[in-house]
């Protein structure tokens, strides 16, 4: 969970794995949903001069006297204008660059970033599937909840087979591994992705912990419209922050239907316009 990895843009993304043995069909599942698209938004001729994004900063208070701080961010016609980078652009996962997320957003003109996917802190391996722009960077057997936009412009959350993962007849454009499905067709789904994201490696009491501990955290999901909705909240792990939990709670409130968690702690960073807009527990 260090602040280095993918980059998710307009969006941009980077991350760190858990694995596990292919699963049974039965735990491959995902939600599939319509985006948003040029063509169903307003037919303004001067709607090509707004933004696709809109940014926010929010204050939440989960609990009374605890006070969290963090930005969302609506993306409209995701297809068109949201790209999975990898850290420090094209090649970076192969060079196993360690970039700062801030530093992959302005080189790749992004006007709203975050980081996304998980990576090996040590190796500066990427993790997970990651699909940038239709080319494929790197796929993975582990079992870990996936968020992806396919060529026909559907946003794709969940678990998905060695088969649709490689699917021709309606590819992936851009695909990236998170861990935890958080919520799923509107309701939150934590408890059954603990059961099946749980690896050889670690044991259930540990993964819950993952998903009960105060830290930064970093999520992607989508609402009702088809917008994809950036989320970012700071923190310092175990001192303050937001759990899963709770994380699931506010992107349901806020409208949001699916959601799958990105890498967060140090690596939770939300850009804007090239500038770091967050607060990671240590800036350098």
């Amino acid at each position: 969970m260090d602040k280095w990895g993918f980059v998710l843009v307009v969006l941009r993304v980077c991350g760190v794995d858990v694995t596990r043995e292919t699963p049974p069909p039965s735990e491959l599942t995902f939600s599939s949903w319509p985006s948003s698209s040029s063509s169903s938004s307003s037919s303004s001729s001067s709607s090509s001069h707004h933004s696709p994004a809109s940014a926010h900063t929010f204050i939440y208070e989960p609990s009374r006297g605890r006070y969290i701080y963090g930005r969302m961010a609506v993306v409209r016609d995701p297809l068109r204008t949201l790209s999975v980078l990898e850290p420090g652009g094209g090649g970076g996962c192969g060079l196993r660059l360690l970039v700062p997320a801030a530093r992959t957003a302005l080189s790749g003109g992004c006007e709203v970033a975050v980081n996304a996917g998980f990576y090996n802190a040590t190796t500066g391996q990427c993790l997970g599937n990651v699909v940038s722009d239709g080319r494929a960077v790197r796929s993975s057997e582990v079992l870990n909840a996936q968020f992806g936009i396919r060529r026909d412009g559907s946003l794709v959350f969940g678990y998905l087979s060695e088969e649709e993962l490689l699917d021709q007849r309606n590819p992936f454009e851009q695909l990236v591994s998170g861990v935890v499905w958080l919520l799923r067709d509107g309701h939150v789904y934590i408890n059954q992705s603990l059961q099946v994201e749980s690896d050889q490696n670690q044991s259930i009491k540990e993964f819950r912990d993952f998903a009960d501990m105060l830290s930064a955290r970093t999520a992607v999901g989508h609402d009702a419209n088809g917008s994809v909705v950036i989320f970012q909240s700071d923190g310092e792990t175990l001192y303050r922050g937001m759990s899963l939990w709770e994380v699931a709670d506010f992107l349901k409130q806020n409208g949001v239907i699916n959601a799958v968690n990105l890498d967060g702690g140090g690596s939770s960073s939300f850009i804007l316009n090239g500038t770091l807009a967050s607060y990671p527990p240590n800036p350098w």
